[in-house]
């Protein structure tokens, strides 16, 4: 592993316990970490028990390190996170959705994996969505030119996930003159 992917992989991994319930995993798999958000909002008048409106918000983030991204390794980290994600989501009236986000960190990607990454997508929807919906989103960030792919649904995650990456990769280069 190089040491700027660790140190991303470390740094985004802080980052995320402010807000994630971070359950890391160890040996020699792709999969580092399994990270957890769960919000709920709601509006009540005059007591809690009397309850106008709630909605559930989760999210479920997979982290995923590799040295090079090619459609295989991009086809399996989607189906792991398919495969482990899938039970958590529990529709019910209160459930609005469930995102099941794969972050992949590696050294140099394929362009046909790349390629491929923009157009996955997996999205159900219980009940005629009255009782929420969920939905597949993938970022990988390629290191060895600082790009950031997501695909459709996880360009507002791609969009935060830049400022994140850049910040970590410019304090790194920074730390690594002073060296």
């Amino acid at each position: 592993m190089t040491s700027l992917r660790q140190a991303l992989e470390e740094r985004l991994l802080v980052i995320f316990s402010s807000h994630y319930d971070i359950e890391p995993r160890s040996g020699s798999s792709a999969l580092k970490a399994c990270c957890a958000f769960h919000s709920r909002d709601s509006q009540y008048v005059l007591s809690k028990k009397a309850e106008l409106w709630a909605a559930e918000h989760h999210e479920y983030l997979y982290l995923y390190s590799l040295p090079k991204l090619d459609e295989a390794a991009l086809e399996e980290a989607c189906r792991q996170t398919l495969e482990l994600g899938t039970p958590l989501v529990k529709p019910h009236a209160q459930h609005m959705y469930t995102y099941l986000t794969a972050l992949v960190l590696c050294d140099e990607a394929d362009e046909q994996a790349l390629r491929a990454l923009t157009k996955k997508k997996h999205r159900s929807e219980f009940k005629l969505s009255l009782h929420g919906w969920m939905e597949f989103r993938i970022a990988a960030v390629d290191l060895s030119t600082g790009e950031i792919t997501t695909n459709r649904a996880g360009k507002p995650f791609g969009k935060d996930l830049k400022r994140m990456v850049e910040r970590v990769i410019a304090n790194y280069k920074g730390e690594e003159k002073t060296q």
